[in-house]
């Protein structure tokens, strides 16, 4: 939808300063994120995700996801701190978009409601191409600690597969 797209490409600098505002008071995990590290992040994820609107693409979410999954688990992050981040770009973003298409000539309510479904589709996508990525990176960290373990076991001579495990 290129309204929607327009609004994003337009409205960058407002949407960015509204959600630099809005993402420490309602997710206590950003306030230890400095200001421009987050300003950084935001940057980015609106981009990637202008690109996943657009295009229907999630290429560049999924690059920015793959160095978002490590700084943030390096950092302690929850999982669900980083997805309300990204439900916060639909929900700072409605009453922005609202005022925008108020002042569209023609069926206004019928471009935002349309307008609206693209962008939940859109973020809904977002979030899970998001969980994707981060389990799969875990995952890659579970496996890499496994492969470490089997290794320095080896080197000690302790094989596991000769421990029986009894319940108690």
């Amino acid at each position: 939808m290129i309204e929607l797209y327009n609004f994003f490409e337009n409205n960058k600098a407002q949407l960015l300063t509204a959600l630099l505002a809005r993402i420490p008071k309602d997710i206590p995990a950003y306030s230890r994120v400095a200001r421009n590290d987050l300003k950084q992040s935001l940057e980015y994820l609106l981009e990637a995700y202008t690109d996943l609107l657009v295009t229907g693409e999630d290429d560049s979410q999924r690059t920015y996801f793959k160095f978002l999954a490590k700084v943030r688990v390096s950092q302690s992050f929850q999982v669900g701190d980083i997805v309300h981040k990204q439900l916060l770009i639909m929900a700072t973003s409605r009453p922005m978009i609202q005022e925008k298409f108020r002042e569209h000539p023609g069926d206004g309510l019928a471009l935002f409601n349309k307008g609206m479904d693209v962008l939940e589709r859109t973020t809904f996508k977002s979030c899970a191409t998001y969980l994707e990525v981060h389990n799969a990176y875990l995952k890659s960290r579970v496996d890499e600690h496994g492969e470490y373990v089997d290794e320095e076991n080896k080197q000690l001579g302790v094989d596991m597969s000769k421990f029986i495990l009894f319940r108690g």
